[in-house]
């Protein structure tokens, strides 16, 4: 019979932090899970953990990549694999952070068939696994719904909702898979995708760690400035949907186009013209007015106002 939840472990030369992650998910006090861990030809010790781990439980299977896939193809590569109702991604150098993370989250699939997408609040790790602070974006647990999760996303300019680590999904809702357009904002634009199909659901307890380290493929595509050049082509994809191109408001336009001319990354001039003509020089200098003077009371809004409401007892979004 499969599994309910498949989780889904991709690697690349994760020897220093794998055996971590890997405890964190078989201390999970739900049992009724797959463990699946796709090598993507690591040169270091990886594989020597998996198969120690490998012998301690049936409910893991791996293997190791013939060639070197990249991120997005190995994401792919595990999705294929999965058998489980629900899939939750644990990134090697991350880890859950309490053994009830899988079934908290599932419980909120079960309860509410509305929601197609599950998060929570994220533990911030440093290399050395010390505390850095929480993650709580969206303040309290609840459910929104999932366009608004989505505009909430793109006027903020990012991802509000978290790495593939903090997340779990139904993996019928998944079978496009991945889009290998997209590196560094892959997470973002496969959250949206689950998001046009169905509402948000969102438990304010750190339920997994996000580990930042100089290795990590976030800190190098940062380095490299790659998400400034892909978020353009995701906002650009966005906004030629009409639902998207209806609801967008004037206020997130201004935001992009701020924010992009603010930073000055190569590629995103020429887009924030392009949003321009959308949004007239005139309103721009408007908000752009409007911007100073609320500027403070809209970052206390944003840090003290959850856009989630508490669930109902009827198992739908409010």
């Amino acid at each position: 019979m499969p599994p309910k939840i498949s989780v889904l472990v991709p690697v690349l030369n994760g020897g220093e932090f794998l055996s971590e992650c890997l405890e964190s998910i078989l201390a999970q006090d739900f049992p009724d899970y797959e463990l699946l861990v796709s090598d993507d030809g690591s040169t270091d010790d990886t594989g020597a953990i998996i198969e120690r781990f490998a012998t301690r439980d049936s409910r893991i299977r791996w293997w190791r990549n013939p060639v070197n896939l990249g991120m997005a193809a190995n994401f792919n590569r595990c999705l294929q694999s999965a058998q489980g109702d629900y899939v939750k991604y644990v990134m090697h150098d991350d880890k859950l952070t309490v053994p009830t993370a899988l079934r908290r989250m599932a419980e909120m699939l079960d309860q509410y068939p509305s929601v197609s997408l599950v998060g929570s609040a994220t533990q911030l790790l440093d290399a050395k696994s010390s505390p850095l602070g929480v993650r709580n974006p969206f303040l309290r647990t609840g459910l929104c719904p999932g366009r608004q999760v989505i505009l909430k996303c793109l006027t903020e300019g990012g991802n509000s909702i978290g790495e593939p680590s903090t997340v779990m999904f139904r993996r019928t809702q998944a079978a496009r898979g991945f889009n290998q357009q997209f590196h560094m904002i892959i997470d973002l634009e496969m959250w949206i995708h689950f998001l046009e199909q169905g509402d948000f659901a969102y438990l304010a307890e750190p339920l997994s760690a996000f580990r930042s380290h100089p290795g990590q493929f976030s800190e190098t595509g940062r380095r490299t400035s790659r998400h400034q050049l892909e978020y353009p082509q995701l906002l650009a994809a966005c906004l030629a949907k009409p639902w998207f191109g209806r609801e967008f408001p004037k206020t997130a336009l201004f935001a992009n186009i701020h924010g992009m001319r603010k930073w000055k990354y190569p590629g995103q001039a020429a887009f924030a013209s392009e949003l321009l003509k959308r949004l007239d020089t005139r309103w721009y200098f408007l908000y752009w007015l409007h911007h100073k003077l609320t500027r403070p009371w809209k970052k206390w809004v944003r840090r003290t106002w959850p856009i989630c409401h508490p669930p109902d007892d009827g198992g739908e979004v409010p």
